[in-house]
């Protein structure tokens, strides 16, 4: 009976720890130390990987894309979940808690101290030069990575210091402020000579600054204006919805601005749409205020392509503030371009403790004396580590994904006498996850018949153990002499024979010590006499000591952080056995008994470890339920295999940014009778990108951005007996960080391809002067020393950063000669005329507002074509303004084939629905092929000139 009460208190006190962080001050995220909700999820990708190393699952759904007129740029809009932005210190996003929308481009901002630009005034009497902590992500289409701005105080002169492995050029723009360095905007170049501009950004209130009237208002991310070529032609545009939100119903002191994103737009080709609903209830809870409600791709002229609609629930599950809790995704519904649901995916979540680790004794793993106290650290009791997780997908056709997380663990030794002898001796509450409070004795008392009671302490004699008393008052007597200053009460008192012993009170019910509290003793074996005080009453004792869970300990201890445990795979929602289910262990494979975690900081950001913290796993075995179709071992380097080296009152650690995600050093896999089938070995050679700057990654200790500067592969597959190997060497280069050498072995021949970018030196200076660097410009093969290929690509043109032609080597005579020409680009960069070696011109007609090509007309120029295409191109620029048009375009095409002066040449012709698909196809014998989409932009069928089908095509979805 007793137990059964000492739960029931458990579980209220644990809603006692809500109530108490209910009451906290009101939530201002400009003091936050990622104070943008909706964007400081995004840093968790920079920081740890999405890989088996971390144990963190690649949960990502790409919804909606929109192509631009550059082939290295694609404008995708893709939703992903990250188990790491679940945390209760992490704000719901606009999208969802531990959901992340990846659109457009943002420079999102982790304050580190206080604010760099914190001292902008040198007139007042504290004005300093400090030095700048906080850290910048940036996450752009394809790219990602972080910076800091480095101050030389002396000087007082500003620097950007790039702290990955990119050779991206990061500029920026600065208000007119001598005092300090405040940002206006942002320019990042890649090494393909892509622009990307940041010159919006949402703005943030520090009330830290208590000096400032108001607050401190700053620039709290920067948000993706615009992408441009190298060329200088626009790619893509971004606007935002900008609200400015005032503090306490002022209109002149701002607490927050906005920025959110409302289009994304490439240029004729099309434009990206997003919806909010803003909440003011929202407002000082754990939520972005602001939700994404839809997201719409159009066309060029405004019609609906595909959209997506979200929907959203409120979890009680986290400790919030205040509010109705955070943010869910609970629906992702596609809708076609008919206005019609035709998708839905279903988005559940974990609303269980983690109770895989309830002990014999049905105490539960985790089970300290904070269960007694009135707050409850949620934040750092692993067993609720998994509450508001993700739990299961249910795909638009039943079948469901179930994803079962666990807590991390880490390795730590816990065979040494000096960590054993507390815990199996129980003199010490150690470790909540091996030991746990056992009652030993429990009995009720009533004073009136009797005042004492006897009881006995077992153990190692003179070795003193924990014991622990819980004292709960049901009824007390009022005392004969009533004294109105002595409330009625019982207490209780402990003593070995003659002698008190003395007790540490560890805490009582809160609101009223008198009727329940819980007394922690040092004790020796032996009996003992417990006697009743006060006025007397009527109650109940537990008497508990330490046990511990079965030797040997596992080398291990448990976090908070999350990991995959398994994932289950069913046919249906209401299935109870799962199809397929794939398991994940992270033991020592050469010790069961071991973990092979090891916990990190990101570089620079030690600062905030309670969120910023990762784990990594040397060993991770991935394996079917039953191990009936065999299973994968991969090994792992971190950070630890490259210690750091002492020099002085400082330390280096090598190769850190590369090593933190996890890299690859073995796969292994195996068949159910554990056979080795298949050996892969990765050797990495690393070195520091020269001239990068140091980064402190903990307390006196730094490192250095770095590279691969050569990786080797090798690859041996086992089957009857015999033993094939390949291997694959890359080089980089470390100018540009790209590769430079690609080695093939395999069956005793070697094939070397060199790739040679531009430098700052000879003809592809220019390239180079506009940051292109990874473009290759001359690409040679050689096979056992023979060459079997080279080219060399072109640009003669100096005003234009487009090729002009492509050389090849005859590998016979070692002489060159011009393999293509292109003579002539249209103002978007489309080629529109190129000559073949033989000297043959090909013309390509664009239309559609220039982004599709719809003729093609080989063995003309194209100033002998010109004369006749504005009635084609117009034609199609009217069918994608009104698809009902497209007969019109299909009649000009055929006209235009017909063209008495085009009778001597090849020419093919296509139509288009835009961002759908090509709906006719005529190559030069003139029979055309129609393509039929339904309203999903799926292909349906395929038919001939007369309406016969050719190929049809039926989506029976699997789950």
């Amino acid at each position: 009976m007793m137990n059964i009460k000492l739960k029931r208190l458990a579980l209220i006190l644990f809603f006692s720890a809500y109530t108490y962080l209910n009451a906290q001050q009101e939530i201002n995220f400009g003091d936050f130390s990622r104070p943008v909700p909706s964007v400081s999820s995004l840093a968790a990708y920079s920081n740890a990987p999405v890989s088996y190393a971390s144990g963190i699952p690649d949960i990502s759904f790409p919804l909606l894309s929109l192509p631009s007129n550059n082939k290295n740029i694609a404008l995708n809009l893709n939703l992903s979940y990250n188990p790491l932005n679940v945390s209760p210190l992490e704000a719901a996003s606009d999208i969802g808690t531990g959901w992340s929308l990846f659109m457009g481009g943002v420079i999102s901002r982790k304050i580190v101290g206080e604010l760099d630009e914190k001292f902008d005034d040198s007139s007042v009497h504290y004005y300093k030069k400090n030095d700048f902590d906080d850290i910048y992500y940036y996450n752009l289409p394809g790219l990602s990575g972080k910076f800091k701005i480095v101050r030389n105080i002396t000087a007082n002169t500003f620097s950007v210091a790039n702290m990955s492995s990119n050779l991206v050029k990061i500029e920026y723009t600065r208000e007119s402020n001598n005092a300090t360095l405040i940002l206006n905007s942002f320019t990042i170049t890649d090494t393909k000579g892509i622009k990307y501009i940041f010159n919006d950004y949402s703005r943030s209130n520090s009330e830290l600054n208590a000096h400032l009237l108001g607050g401190r208002v700053y620039k709290s991310a920067f948000f993706l204006s615009q992408i441009k070529d190298s060329n200088d032609i626009e790619i893509a545009n971004f606007t935002y919805q900008k609200d400015i939100k005032y503090k306490y119903g002022s209109t002149s002191f701002v607490n927050y601005q906005t920025c959110k994103l409302k289009t994304i737009t490439s240029p004729f080709y099309g434009k990206i749409e997003l919806d909010y609903l803003y909440d003011g209830s929202l407002e000082n809870t754990m939520n972005d205020p602001y939700t994404i409600t839809k997201a719409v791709l159009k066309d060029h002229y405004n019609h609906i392509i595909s959209q997506y609609g979200f929907e959203y629930s409120y979890s009680i599950y986290g400790p919030q503030p205040t509010g109705p809790g955070k943010r869910v995704l609970t629906k992702l519904k596609k809708i076609n371009r008919n206005n019609i649901v035709s998708e839905n995916t279903e988005f559940q979540y974990n609303t269980s403790e983690y109770d895989q680790f309830v002990t014999d004794f049905n105490i539960p793993y985790g089970y300290n004396l904070s269960y007694f106290c009135p707050v409850n650290d949620h934040t750092n009791n692993p067993r609720y580590a998994g509450l508001g997780v993700l739990k299961r997908v249910i795909g638009p056709t039943g079948g469901v994904t179930e994803y079962n997380f666990e807590p991390q663990e880490i390795y730590m030794d816990k065979t040494t006498s000096e960590y054993l002898n507390p815990i199996v001796n129980g003199s010490s509450f150690v470790n909540s996850q091996l030991q746990y409070l056992k009652d030993f004795s429990q009995f009720s008392f009533d004073t009136n018949h009797g005042t004492t009671r006897l009881f006995n302490v077992t153990g190692t004699p003179n070795v003193k153990k924990k014991v622990y008393i819980v004292f709960n008052v049901t009824s007390t007597y009022t005392p004969i002499f009533w004294d109105p200053n002595t409330p009625p009460y019982v207490d209780f008192s402990i003593r070995q024979g003659t002698n008190p012993v003395s007790s540490n009170g560890v805490c009582a019910h809160p609101g009223n010590s008198s009727t329940y509290k819980m007394e922690e003793y040092d004790l020796v074996p032996g009996f003992y006499e417990i006697k009743f005080l006060g006025s007397g009453g009527t109650g109940d004792i537990m008497m508990l000591d330490l046990g511990h869970t079965p030797l040997p300990f596992k080398n291990s201890e448990v976090t908070t952080g999350l990991r995959i445990a398994n994932i289950k795979y069913y046919n249906h929602r209401n299935d109870a056995n799962p199809v397929k289910t794939t398991k994940y262990s992270y033991d020592n494979f050469a010790d069961s008994n071991s973990s092979t975690g090891y916990v990190f900081s990101p570089e620079d950001d030690f600062g905030d470890m309670n969120v910023s913290q990762f784990t990594l796993y040397k060993n991770v075995k991935v394996s079917n339920a039953d191990d009936q179709i065999g299973y994968t071992k991969y090994y792992y380097k971190t950070p630890n295999d490259y210690p750091a080296t002492q020099n002085g009152s400082t330390s280096f650690w090598p190769y850190y940014n590369l090593t933190k995600g996890g890299l690859a050093e073995k796969k292994e896999v195996y068949n159910a009778q554990n056979q080795l089938l298949i050996s892969e070995n990765t050797d990495y050679i690393m070195e520091n990108i020269p001239g990068s700057y140091f980064l402190m990654i903990g307390d006196h200790m730094y490192s250095s951005s770095a590279y691969f500067k050569k990786i080797t592969a090798s690859t041996k597959s086992f089957f009857d007996g015999q033993t094939v190997e390949e291997i694959n060497e890359t080089h980089f280069d470390g100018s540009n960080l790209e590769a430079s050498l690609v080695k093939k072995i395999y069956d005793d021949v070697t094939t070397e391809t060199t790739l040679t970018y531009p430098n700052l030196s000879g003809a592809y200076s220019s390239l180079f002067s506009k940051n292109i660097k990874g473009i290759p410009v001359i690409q040679e093969t050689i096979e056992d020393g023979k060459t079997l290929s080279k080219s060399i690509t072109k640009f003669d043109n100096p005003s234009s950063v487009l090729p002009t032609s492509v050389m090849t080597t005859n590998v016979s005579d070692g002489s060159t000669k011009t393999a293509m020409t292109f003579d002539l680009y249209d103002e978007k960069g489309n080629v529109v005329q190129m000559t073949s070696a033989v000297g043959i011109p090909t013309t390509i007609i664009y239309g559609y507002d220039k982004t599709q090509p719809i003729a093609k007309i080989q063995g003309a120029t194209y100033a002998q074509v010109s004369p006749y295409i504005q009635s084609i191109i117009d034609a199609s620029n009217a069918d994608a303004a009104n698809p009902a048009n497209e007969q019109a375009l299909i009649t000009a095409l055929n006209i235009f084939r017909k063209t008495a002066a085009l009778k001597d040449y090849v020419i093919s012709t296509n139509t288009y629905d835009p961002l759908i698909g090509m709906t006719t196809n005529t190559p030069p014998n003139g029979i055309t092929e129609t393509y039929i989409y339904n309203p999903d932009n799926k292909l349906e069928k395929v038919i001939d000139m007369n309406g016969k089908v050719l190929k049809e095509y039926k989506y029976n979805y699997k789950n």
